[in-house]
């Protein structure tokens, strides 16, 4: 991101916020606030034409107001303006304004879409990034037929910059969600998958989340995705975090990415190929034998993280339900969790457990925790006696 330059500190700004700020009253506050739009009004119907800095400033302006809860009634064709500034803090402000304040059955929205194909178009990464941003913050059906078909281009374009990649994903799966039917992935369905082996991870996780939601809709058209997942996820669980520094939460590699891949495998049966299947029952082995570990911090980021990523793997063991080996130590693993004394996690692991008693090869192992179970029901917490006493982990 371009750095800002101490102009772009816009103290008219800083003073109208202090202003707002020292207001003792509502009534104040209002007062000053009418007497900041009728300024603001007056300024865009002057004969004067405004400089960048001065629509940029006032633009802002109108967004702080909003942001306190007051309606604005005009303010947008100068937003719009400040689209085709060669400066990104004025084309940063106007798409700001644009993303929260206009509707997406405004008038404005054809002028808005021909400033971003123009952005698009530019190969600025930055300003690329913005356009992308606003779409995806739009998501309405009008930006999903104007951009749905360009947006893939971008994405698996090999000089598209890593930063654009990731913002190209989050849009489309934007725009998938909101118009599914305009977003064609037909020929590009290869090149998205083969983003899982990108050298960049956040380009990965990014087309992970994007991958996962086709996935649901379409598993046959991306099953080619689980044998790419199996291998990054074994690159990820035999790593050290020095491996992944960039990508390592508290001593856990990259654990968002992971729970984002295990989630893509549960959209999947077991992987028919002995060797896929072999690598991921080595990950999976991995996941849980780093849960009998020793913290390697005790702070409450690591646990959560590590944790994050156990109980995604042990949904996918839950889901396949084709490893007797892997369903019992996932049981032994949670019937730990049930005696822990963090609330959260003996909820989880109950609700998992639940899922467990359902298995003819984790059954045996489930009544061994009965009586944990059980015990739970005494807890003083109201909802909590509520969840064991309706588990079917009670009935095994």
């Amino acid at each position: 991101m371009p750095a800002v330059s101490k102009g772009d500190g816009m103290r008219g700004l800083a003073v109208f916020i202090s202003d707002i700020r020292n207001c003792k009253s509502k009534e104040a506050e209002i007062k000053r606030i009418n007497k900041e739009l009728a300024n603001i009004r007056s300024k865009f119907k002057g004969d004067k034409a405004l400089d960048g800095y001065s629509k940029k400033k006032y633009v802002c302006k109108l967004l702080f107001i909003f942001l306190l809860g007051h309606d604005i009634d005009f303010g947008h064709m100068e937003a719009v303006n400040l689209l085709s500034s060669n400066k990104y803090t004025e084309k940063q402000i106007g798409y700001l304004f644009i993303s929260v304040l206009v509707n997406s059955n405004s008038e404005l929205i054809r002028l808005i879409n021909n400033a971003i194909k123009n952005d698009l178009a530019s190969r600025n990464p930055t300003f690329m990034g913005l356009a992308l941003h606003c779409i995806a913050n739009v998501g309405s059906r009008e930006m999903a037929e104007a951009f749905a078909g360009e947006i893939p281009k971008i994405l698996v374009a090999g000089d598209t910059m890593d930063s654009v990649k990731e913002s190209a994903a989050l849009c489309l799966l934007r725009l998938y969600r909101t118009s599914p039917d305009l977003v064609p992935m037909g020929e590009w369905i290869s090149r998205v998958v083969h983003l899982l082996n990108d050298q960049h991870l956040g380009v990965v996780t990014a087309a992970t989340s994007l991958i996962t939601t086709l996935a649901q809709k379409n598993p046959e058209e991306f099953k080619t995705s689980v044998s790419l997942a199996v291998s990054r996820l074994s690159r990820i669980v035999t790593s050290a975090s020095t491996d992944l520094q960039d990508y390592t939460y508290y001593f856990v590699p990259a654990p968002w990415l992971s729970v984002k891949l295990l989630r893509l495998l549960q959209c999947y049966p077991p992987p028919e190929d002995p060797a896929v299947r072999g690598r991921l029952t080595e990950c999976l082995e991995t996941i849980l034998n780093k849960a009998q570990e020793p913290p390697k911090s005790k702070k409450v980021q690591h646990s959560n993280a590590k944790n994050a990523v156990l109980f995604e793997a042990i949904s996918l063991i839950i889901h396949h339900d084709s490893e007797p080996n892997l369903l019992v130590r996932a049981c032994n693993q949670l019937g730990q969790f049930l005696q822990h004394r963090e609330t959260n996690l003996r909820y989880l692991a109950l609700e998992s457990m639940c899922t467990l008693a359902s298995s003819e090869f984790s059954h045996e192992a489930v009544k061994t925790h009965i009586e944990t179970v059980i015990n739970a029901l005494k807890t003083e917490r109201g909802e909590r006696k509520t969840e064991s006493s309706g588990s079917p982990v009670c009935h095994v």
